[in-house]
């Protein structure tokens, strides 16, 4: 019956228009980045073209990664973090419980949310990662420098920054040492379980808050803004004061970014917040009574 109904509420986001428009926005936003770089580097001589694996469109060191950044928090909810509202609306969530049961309706909800953040990250990032492996040249220069070269590792090590930091090593080094493909490849399964995972906490919001979806558009956005700015002041301050500094974008966390100062207990921690919430909102939900049909 889980199965079943899972599938049902997977095919019903695959036919939405905020799946469709965020699969389409992100679509287009790969290739454009791509295109961008072929321009970019047309005619120029191959070795000073930078190194396909630093070119793909969903790591900040791609000049076009800020534009979707900010685009990014509103991406997140398209997909299906709106859809139980309204359903809600439509007087549908007593139909859907009658069918299955409060918490297998709840609980396929959660996942199809989940799968449809993660889709509309993973499969146009996956096609943008193959397209800039097959078409732009590996020849080892970096944004970091040339390949083995000292700048190059100072960087990767950290040894190079001017202000404390708790971790200096830039995350899964041995990866990137490895093969900085299959570092890309990591950090897309990163990026988009952590995209279904905040549509997951934007769906599960909505269990409380059922009036206006134009609500849930601005809970990750807000929050986005507010850590950019508490993390270029602790920048300034750790330049300035010599304060540890802790990285605090958490989007960088989870693309190829190369920022010092990443703290994965802080990461981890934000994960567990997040699975906090979806918890209690999926058990308010599944407990309630007769608020889905008032």
């Amino acid at each position: 019956m889980f199965i079943k109904s899972l599938k049902v509420q997977i095919r019903i986001m695959c036919r939405s228009k905020g799946y469709r428009a965020a699969f389409l926005a992100v679509l287009c936003y790969a290739c454009v980045s791509f295109l961008w770089v072929l321009s970019r580097y047309w005619g120029m001589d191959i070795s000073r073209i930078k190194d396909a694996n630093h070119l793909v469109g969903y790591s900040q060191m791609n000049q076009m990664w800020n534009f979707f950044a900010i685009l990014y928090p509103f991406l997140v909810v398209l997909p299906y973090s709106t859809s139980y509202i309204e359903e809600y609306r439509n007087g549908l969530v007593p139909v859907y419980i009658i069918r299955s049961s409060r918490r297998t309706y709840y609980l396929t909800k959660l996942g199809a949310a989940f799968v449809g953040g993660a889709s509309v990250i993973f499969l146009p990032f996956a096609m943008n990662l193959l397209l800039c492996n097959l078409f732009l040249p590996h020849n080892g220069n970096t944004w970091l420098g040339q390949y083995q070269m000292g700048n190059f590792y100072r960087w990767l090590t950290g040894t190079n920054l001017l202000y404390p930091v708790e971790y200096s090593k830039v995350p899964f080094l041995g990866v990137y040492l490895y093969s900085p493909f299959w570092y890309n490849v990591m950090y897309l399964l990163f990026f988009a379980a952590f995209t279904g995972l905040l549509g997951m906490v934007v769906l599960s919001l909505s269990f409380w808050w059922r009036k206006r979806r134009i609500l849930l558009f601005l809970p990750l956005f807000v929050i986005q803004q507010l850590l950019q700015a508490w993390d270029a002041w602790a920048l300034a301050d750790a330049i300035q004061n010599g304060s540890v500094y802790t990285h605090l974008n958490l989007l960088d966390y989870v693309v190829p970014s190369f920022e010092s100062g990443q703290n994965p207990v802080l990461f981890l921690a934000m994960v567990v917040v997040c699975l906090l919430v979806i918890g209690l909102s999926a058990a308010y939900a599944i407990q309630g009574d007769l608020r889905d049909v008032q």
